[in-house]
């Protein structure tokens, strides 16, 4: 009984002082200021739209070449349907790649050249990474934890 008042009459302040919890910034901003403006300028930079498909594909579009044409329309037809709107400048070289798939993929179902099922798991990774789920369970689930609206839904089509 004796011990159990001592323990309630001791100070909990001073016992348990260094338990407290931490502040986030332990001195880092301080000590190495420049460390933070970087990763400010990061997260700046992934910020930033996606932007223009490669001006090659552009400039070979315009000599007639059929490939190149149908390179951009892959592009555009990605970027409008992009519902869950997280492209952005870090996607761009995904992006690049996934077009010249899906148009590998394409080209083997219209009969001229083969597409492995590597071609095919690999191309429903890169639009896994895109943000772009394949699957509707995936979207049906962004809607029912908030992080996109039906509305949205209904205005990307």
């Amino acid at each position: 009984m004796d011990t159990v008042k001592a323990i309630l009459a001791f100070p909990a302040s001073s016992a348990f002082s260094s338990m407290k919890p931490r502040p986030r910034d332990r001195g880092e901003t301080r000590k190495d200021s420049q460390r933070y403006r970087e990763r400010k300028a990061v997260a700046k930079l992934l910020a930033a739209a996606l932007g223009d498909p490669p001006a090659e594909w552009t400039e070979q579009a315009e000599k007639g070449n059929g490939r190149c044409h149908a390179l951009l329309r892959i592009w555009s037809r990605i970027v409008a349907q992009d519902v869950l709107r997280v492209l952005n400048c870090s996607h761009w070289m995904l992006l690049m790649n996934t077009c010249q798939l899906q148009w590998k993929v394409d080209e083997a179902c219209r009969g001229y050249g083969k597409a492995t099922s590597g071609d095919y798991s690999t191309l429903k990774a890169h639009y896994a990474a895109l943000g772009m789920p394949i699957d509707s369970s995936k979207v049906a689930e962004a809607v029912r934890s908030g992080e996109l609206s039906c509305l949205e839904l209904d205005g990307a089509s």
